[in-house]
């Protein structure tokens, strides 16, 4: 048996797709390329691919990670060349290596996660300033509400937030949040707390790191 990482893109084609959806494409991609993938043992055999942070749904990445174990061994050019046929418009396969069987989950080894929060309108983004930063980060806690009607501290999950205009892109706030079990920043709740609607924005995952 065989352990490879895949890094890939996930772009807008198919940004809405949950990270139950994005095990199922894997799955299904590699089924399409004839290669065969090592399931897990048990009364109810589940295919061992194991996303390294599952994103958030209507998020897009530039830099996502999924390890797959595999009960064949392939040369991994060849092994990008069959899969990249196979998957879906939206995604696009970046690199491929092999990991050692023993190696920690990925998703126990990230500790931080960072993202890039793009405006639909420039105007929205005119009204910002470093002074509405800093006020927002000078805040000693910022309270939220999850889904299930829990109330949590936003602020201890944010490292790091700025205004961005690089002379080759269009410019965004950078957001530098902590992504562990339990202590998970999501950038469109501090997109949200800051006083914008989900209509003005849209995310990008650029990264999640391990230091």
């Amino acid at each position: 048996m065989n352990r490879i990482r895949i890094s890939y893109e996930k772009n807008k084609e198919i940004r809405f797709t949950s990270a139950l959806d994005m095990q199922q494409i894997w799955e299904r991609s590699f089924r399409r390329s004839s290669i065969r993938i090592a399931y897990s043992q048990g009364f109810h055999p589940q295919p061992k691919i194991q996303l390294g942070n599952p994103l958030p749904l209507g998020f897009i990445s530039s830099d996502e990670k999924v390890d797959v174990w595999l009960k064949d061994s392939i040369e991994l050019n060849e092994l990008k060349s069959m899969l990249k046929e196979k998957v879906p418009e939206g995604i696009i396969i970046n690199s491929i290596n092999k990991v050692d069987l023993s190696e920690k989950s990925l998703s126990s080894k990230i500790l931080f996660s960072e993202y890039r929060a793009y405006f639909y309108l420039p105007e929205t983004m005119d009204a910002l300033s470093d002074k509405q930063i800093t006020n927002f980060l000078t805040q000693s806690e910022i309270i939220r509400v999850k889904r299930n009607g829990k109330k949590y501290d936003l602020r201890p999950l944010i490292l790091q937030i700025d205004f961005r205009n690089d002379d080759l892109d269009t410019p965004y706030f950078f957001l530098k949040l902590l992504s562990q079990s339990n202590k998970t920043g999501r950038a469109d709740e501090v997109m949200l707390a800051m006083g914008y609607s989900l209509t003005d924005f849209f995310i990008q995952r650029t990264g999640s790191f391990t230091e």
